[in-house]
């Protein structure tokens, strides 16, 4: 009898034990999001935001997953360089990022590999994106045969970058005693002349008026300026036209005339930062360098108007889904791309313009100076040229800029090169791909 107790009390024992350890676990797998009501939808999300502007990105990121409970949102963020092979790779393979972004320049080249979906869907409907919320040349830069394959985050035009003090020193401010840009070529020339000066006094290093920074993008920002453009109507390369001609001339001045610091010394954006150059023309994503400086009085402005009118470079970056997507990731895709497109001023932040006009025209976006000076260059910018063969395109141009820089060669002369290397990328690239539409330059 004693027996049969004790053997029945050991079983209830047993028991007992193993429904409290399955209520634990139920208790803690549900705690954790266990159960089909609390499953979050994991995205990841790819860019090359290495610098002051993925902490940026970080922090929106975080405010999104924080209001979206059902979705979360990783970011691996992958150096510039190598970012591009990365992603075709991996997208190609199908183990790609659910959503990515692309500068529009790189887009018709990546889109080719065939894993970028078509997301017309996001302007249309309720709680759309307005697409009239955007100027057209940049939608037109994400618009393939009638289709919108990505949202414009933002736009990052080139600008001047300038030093306040060697401003007022050489004479430039307005008529409230405050620094202002050179505006024109006269002024441009003007400034140089006046604003760089010799090592003497409290003075040990040469002060320059002006550096050059990223060769092949200075070159660029004056093409528009002078009618300049990088291919015909009919897709060819004409990068030896008489406008980027003119365009090439003057900035080959300045190195030949040594206006400029000589090209091996490193002084462009260095020597800016460093107080030892007064002006550099460079991408507003630069400001994120200069916001650690906490002794440095500077300013931005446009591109002092050296052509018939006023223009510069820009570039945008896009955000992209891909095309593998689950329903679910979609829709969850969609709404994390609506959310950073509606917070792009926290994104300006960091050394953006929202691509958005709604919000350029918020009051906040105007306490941003360098930010604000740049985006009024935006009627007049141009973007790369579309074409999938675009890193090889613009290595041949750069190539040409940076041997008249060096003076190793002529304007002239360089840029016939670069004409016939780039036609012969091109050419190649049709006889490999012949049912590649072509696709034209966005002109400002």
């Amino acid at each position: 009898m004693s027996r049969q107790r004790g053997s029945f009390n050991i079983h209830a024992l047993v028991l007992g034990v193993l429904v409290l350890v399955l209520t634990t676990g139920v208790i803690r797998w549900s705690m954790l999001g266990g159960g089909i009501g609390s499953k979050k939808t994991r995205l990841a999300f790819w860019n090359g935001f290495t610098g002051p502007d993925g902490v940026v990105m970080l922090k929106i990121i975080e405010d999104f997953n924080r209001q979206n409970p059902d979705v979360e949102v990783a970011m691996q963020r992958i150096p510039w360089a190598t970012y591009y092979n990365k992603l075709t790779v991996a997208g190609s393979d199908g183990r790609g990022p659910e959503i990515f972004v692309v500068h529009t320049d790189a887009l018709p080249r990546i889109r080719r590999a065939g894993f970028v979906a078509d997301i017309s869907d996001l302007y249309t409907g309720k709680d759309a994106i307005d697409i009239k919320d955007f100027d057209q040349v940049v939608v037109d830069q994400v618009q393939f045969d009638g289709h919108l394959e990505g949202v414009p985050l933002d736009i990052h035009p080139q600008g001047a970058f300038l030093n306040k003090q060697m401003l007022k020193g050489a004479g430039y401010v307005d008529s409230n005693g405050n620094a202002r840009a050179p505006r024109d070529r006269v002024e441009m020339t003007d400034f140089i002349e006046k604003a760089t000066r010799e090592p003497g006094g409290d003075l040990k290093d040469k002060q320059w008026a002006f550096a050059f920074t990223y060769w092949g993008a200075n070159f660029r920002s004056l093409m528009p300026q002078f009618g300049g453009r990088y291919l015909d109507e009919e897709g060819n390369a004409d990068l030896d036209s008489e406008p980027n001609l003119k365009a090439l001339e003057f900035l080959a001045g300045i190195a030949k005339n040594k206006q400029a610091p000589p090209a091996d010394n490193g002084l462009g954006w260095f020597g800016f930062r460093t107080k030892r150059v007064a002006m550099v023309w460079d991408g507003v994503f630069m400001l994120g360098d200069l916001t650690r400086l906490n002794d440095f009085e500077y300013l931005g402005a446009p591109i002092p108007q050296i052509g018939d009118k006023p223009g510069t470079l820009a570039n945008s970056h896009v955000l992209c889904v891909n095309k593998s997507v689950s329903n679910i990731e979609r829709e969850a895709s969609g709404r994390f791309l609506k959310y950073l497109s509606d917070h792009s001023l926290e994104w300006a932040s960091a050394g953006q313009v929202p691509a958005r006009k709604s919000v350029r025209e918020n009051p906040e976006f105007a306490k941003m100076p360098v930010q604000f000076a740049f985006s009024k260059q935006i009627p007049t910018m141009m973007y790369p040229p579309r074409t999938p063969v675009i890193f090889e395109f613009m290595l041949e141009l750069d190539r040409a800029v940076e041997r008249v820089v060096r003076g190793q060669i002529g304007p002239k002369e360089a840029l016939a090169e670069a004409n016939k290397n780039a036609q012969t990328v091109i050419d190649r690239d049709r006889r490999e791909y012949p049912t590649t539409p072509n696709l034209s330059e966005a002109k400002p």
